[in-house]
């Protein structure tokens, strides 16, 4: 996959969300095949989802180098998934990708998407919905 569908398969990405009520995305091109992406997401229930990624395309896929997708409202950080080499993740067998958590605590994790995240905040608002 080159970068150029990279970037096409996250905006369909995106789109394919119903949940999503708007969206951002900046493309900044290090060279045809490293690019920096970051964006924001904006839901119905006034969440958003502030997002980051380092990737290159390569003849084999996509290579992630970092990333950060942090889902929240306000100030107030529903949970943080990135590959950030964060001293109190160091001891997580899956350093150095974790999830932060509300609760301020980091837990292991593998390497994460948008997609994957995307789905985890569709969950959440599932559960919400079941609540009220």
């Amino acid at each position: 996959m080159n970068i150029n569908d990279y970037i096409l398969q996250l905006e369909t990405i995106i789109n394919s969300f119903s949940l999503i009520s708007s969206y951002n995305l900046n493309i900044d091109r290090k060279s045809d095949e490293i690019v920096f992406i970051s964006g924001r997401i904006d839901f119905r229930n006034g969440t958003l989802l502030d997002f980051k990624e380092f990737v290159e395309g390569t003849g084999k896929g996509i290579d992630k180098y970092k990333y950060s997708y942090n889902y929240r409202r306000g100030a107030h950080n529903f949970f943080r998934y990135d590959n950030a080499p964060d001293p109190r993740a160091k001891g997580l067998k899956s350093f150095p990708h974790h999830k932060h958590l509300e609760d301020e605590s980091i837990t292991e994790s593998v390497e994460t998407g948008l997609t994957d995240v995307l789905s985890e905040i569709e969950k959440m608002y599932q559960i919400k919905d079941k609540e009220e």
